[in-house]
């Protein structure tokens, strides 16, 4: 604990009285001095006797490089603070305000950086009503959150992307006829057949995406790790989202096939965290990338292109979409 600036100069004329006093012998300065004093004196008593604020924060929501969400947390203590909510290097925002304790404080944080980031801990700073003395306390609250890779729109001048995401091919195939149920889909209903039975029939299918998989193999050199993560997932959503079922080897760990949004969120989580290197699934891969100073190359059955060549835009398709 110690005088703020204020204090410092409260402190200074209090001595500078009693200097004068002394010196040329004015009774009236001492008396000026007195009350100086014991106002110091009553503000580190103040301070002191609030005690360490205390912190209680929510979750904070996963998402990608440039998407903005709000941070709130609850300060519980006495007197008037500046607060700070510390933010490691993949984030920003401003983080400092002044509040009369106890207080609840919002701010917006912006993901700039993939990973694993966190926000915490806590400064504070209490000081008494007239701003005399303050105390500092730094707050071990902390959260993590998970920042995914940038995902952008595959496309380009060729179509690339269709090499392995067939746009045209059928998620599903014909099995049979049925009697309607409510629930199904008119647009699913045989009218043809229904009338030569006067009853409803609706045609059913079989799911033939088991058949359709990808294995993405993602590697990188020292410095090029997100730059790799940001192209295997453009291919790996765009992939899932045409009904691949998607396999994932990145140099650190790996994801087995799947489909549906838990398997996008694991593919998603596994290039948050994903480092440089070389992986040995390259050989197998179906898509492989790979990230270097001379940039982010893409490979489908032996044909090599650069990324940019095959994104139709830096748009994140699924924005907002993914949650945790």
């Amino acid at each position: 604990m110690r005088p703020t600036r204020r204090g410092f100069a409260v402190l200074a004329v209090a001595v500078a009285a009693l200097l004068v006093s002394a010196r040329f012998g004015q009774p009236g300065l001492t008396a000026v001095a007195g009350p100086l004093f014991v106002g110091v004196f009553a503000a580190a008593v103040q301070v002191r006797w609030s005690g360490e604020p205390t912190v209680e924060r929510g979750r904070l929501r996963r998402g990608f490089p440039g998407e903005t969400k709000p941070v709130e947390f609850r300060v519980d203590g006495s007197g008037i603070a500046t607060v700070t909510d510390r933010l490691s290097e993949g984030l920003e925002g401003e983080t400092t305000v002044r509040k009369s304790l106890p207080a609840t404080v919002t701010y917006r944080v912006t993901y700039t950086a993939r990973g694993e980031q966190q926000v915490g801990p806590v400064d504070v700073t209490v000081t008494d009503a007239l701003g005399l003395v303050r105390e500092h306390y730094t707050i071990g609250s902390r959260t993590d959150v998970l920042v995914y890779p940038p995902v952008y729109r595959l496309g380009g001048t060729d179509a690339f992307a269709q090499t392995f995401t067939p746009e045209n091919e059928d998620r599903q195939s014909f099995d049979r006829l049925r009697e309607y149920v409510s629930g199904d889909s008119l647009r699913d209903v045989h009218w043809k057949s229904s009338a030569k039975r006067e009853d409803l029939l609706v045609k059913e299918f079989t799911d033939s995406r088991s058949d359709r998989t990808l294995l993405v193999a993602a590697e990188a050199q020292q410095g090029h790790a997100d730059a790799m993560a940001a192209a295997a997932a453009t291919i790996a959503m765009a992939a899932l989202e045409s009904g691949l079922a998607v396999e994932l080897a990145v140099p650190n760990d790996g994801v087995e096939q799947g489909y549906g949004d838990t398997h996008r969120t694991r593919l998603l989580e596994l290039l948050a965290r994903a480092d440089a290197g070389r992986t040995d699934r390259v050989d197998d891969a179906d898509v492989v990338v790979t990230a270097n100073g001379d940039g982010v190359t893409v490979s489908v059955d032996g044909r090599r292109q650069s990324f940019g060549d095959v994104t139709a835009s830096r748009d994140n398709p699924i924005a907002g979409e993914v949650n945790g």
